[in-house]
C-alpha cells in the first residue's frame, strides 16, 4: 500500500522479515518459525481489507420506443479502470418497478481484474408509458468477505412505449364542422370543386376574378368541403376479451385501452370528436368531443377500466343468458345515444362470435 509521499509500511511484513532474517543469520528455529505469524498477519490485512470501486459501468437497451408486450434486451458492461482486482464485485441494475424480468437477471456477480471488461445481459418486457430506471447498485466486498464498498451510480435512461398514431382513416360520415375529410359539398375550403353564379352575400375573395377580367361576368368559385368526422371508440371488456398471447403479457383490454389512447390523440388532432364506451359489464360512456380536455377526459376513464371477472362453468345457464341480456340491453341504450353522423370503431380481440355478430350488427361500427 501506498500513499502520496511513498510506501506504507506493513507492520506484520516487517516483523516476518526481520524475524525471519534474525533466524537465518543466528541458527535459530525458533526464530525462524516465528516469521510464519508475522506473514499470516500481513496476509489477513490484504485479504480483508476494504476494496475501492474503481469501475465504469454502462448500460444499453435493444430498443428505447418499444411496442406494448415488446421483448427488450438491456445489457450492463462494466470496466476495472483500477491498477488491483476487485475480487467480488456485485451489481444491481435499478429496474423500473412496471417492467417485469422474463429472461436472465438484473443481478450479477464477477471479479473484475485490473483493465479488464465483464458484461451482463437480461430481458425486460415493456409495457405502456415511459419507464425511468433507478440507480444501479454496486457492493464490492473483500477476499475475505468482512469489508466492503458500497455505491449507488445513476445512469440516465428511459424506455418510452408510446406508439404513434399518424394516420386515422375514417369513412366519409361526417359532422358540419370543418376538419380533415374530404367531401363531395361544395362549399368553403381549399381544392376547387365548381363555379357557379354571383350572388351579392358572396365574399369578394371567392369571385372568380380571371374570368370577370375575361368575360365582363360575375362568377363565384366552389372549394370542396372538408370536414370533420364524430368517432366513437367501443372497446369490448367482456371477459372473453381478457385473453393474452403469454403469460406475464397485456391482455386484448389492456392493448385495446392503449390503442384507444392513442387513436384518441391522433383524431383530436385532425379535429375530429371522439367518445369512448365499453362493451361488457362495466358502464362507461362518454360522448364524442374534442380537445386536449376531451383527451385527458378519455385517459382518465382508460384508468379505471377493471379487469372482469372469468365466467366459470358454475354460473350456470341462467346465469349466462342473464348476462347476455344485460350486455344486449346495454349494447341498444348505447346505439340510442349515438347520432346518424357518429362512426364506431370496435376494439376487440373477436375471441369470440359474440364479438363478430355485436360488430356486425351496428349500423356505425368501422373496422375492428
Amino acid at each position: 500500500m501506498s500513499d502520496g509521499n511513498g510506501p506504507r509500511l506493513n507492520a506484520g511484513m516487517t516483523v516476518a522479515l526481520l524475524a525471519g532474517a534474525a533466524g537465518v543469520v543466528t541458527g535459530n528455529t525458533v526464530m525462524f518459525l516465528s516469521a510464519v505469524i508475522g506473514f499470516v498477519y500481513a496476509a489477513y490485512q490484504f485479504v480483508s481489507r476494504t476494496p475501492e470501486i474503481t469501475v465504469e459501468v454502462d448500460r444499453s437497451v435493444s430498443e428505447r420506443s418499444p411496442r406494448p408486450s415488446e421483448d427488450v434486451r438491456v445489457t450492463m458492461t462494466v470496466e476495472n479502470y483500477g491498477d488491483r482486482a476487485i475480487p467480488d464485485l456485485r451489481i444491481v441494475d435499478g429496474v423500473p418497478d412496471q417492467l417485469g424480468v422474463v429472461d436472465g437477471s438484473p443481478r450479477h456477480g464477477t471479479s473484475v481484474g485490473p483493465g479488464e471488461t465483464v458484461s451482463f445481459s437480461y430481458t425486460i418486457r415493456a409495457q405502456r408509458g415511459a419507464h425511468e430506471f433507478e440507480p444501479t447498485t454496486l457492493v464490492a466486498k473483500s477476499m475475505s468477505g468482512t469489508a466492503e464498498a458500497r455505491e449507488e451510480r445513476n445512469l440516465p435512461m428511459t424506455i418510452t412505449c408510446d406508439t404513434y398514431v399518424e394516420d386515422m382513416p375514417l369513412s366519409q360520415l361526417t359532422t358540419s364542422m370543418p376538419g380533415h375529410i374530404e367531401t363531395d359539398a361544395s362549399g368553403e375550403g381549399i381544392e376547387f370543386h365548381s363555379t357557379r353564379e354571383y350572388r351579392p352575400a358572396d365574399p369578394m375573395s371567392r369571385i372568380d376574378w380571371k374570368r370577370f377580367a375575361r368575360t365582363q361576368e360575375l362568377t363565384t368559385v366552389n372549394f370542396r368541403e372538408s370536414r370533420s368526422a364524430s368517432v366513437l371508440l367501443l372497446i369490448d371488456a367482456r371477459s372473453k376479451a381478457c385473453i393474452a398471447r403469454r403469460s406475464g403479457e397485456p391482455n386484448a383490454i389492456d392493448l385495446a385501452g392503449y390503442a384507444a389512447e392513442r387513436m384518441t390523440a391522433a383524431l383530436v388532432r385532425q379535429n375530429d370528436l371522439v367518445g369512448l364506451a365499453l362493451y361488457g359489464a362495466q358502464p362507461l360512456f362518454l360522448a364524442p368531443d374534442g380537445g386536449r380536455e376531451q383527451v385527458a377526459r378519455v385517459r382518465q376513464e382508460l384508468e379505471k377500466i377493471e379487469t372482469p371477472r372469468k365466467t366459470t362453468s358454475g354460473s350456470g345457464l341462467f346465469g349466462a343468458g342473464r348476462d347476455e341480456r344485460i350486455r344486449e340491453s346495454r349494447f341498444k341504450r348505447l346505439r340510442k345515444r349515438l347520432s346518424s353522423e357518429t362512426q364506431v370503431i370496435f376494439l376487440s380481440p373477436l375471441a369470440d362470435d359474440v364479438a363478430v355478430s355485436s360488430q356486425n350488427g351496428s349500423t356505425h361500427t368501422g373496422t375492428p
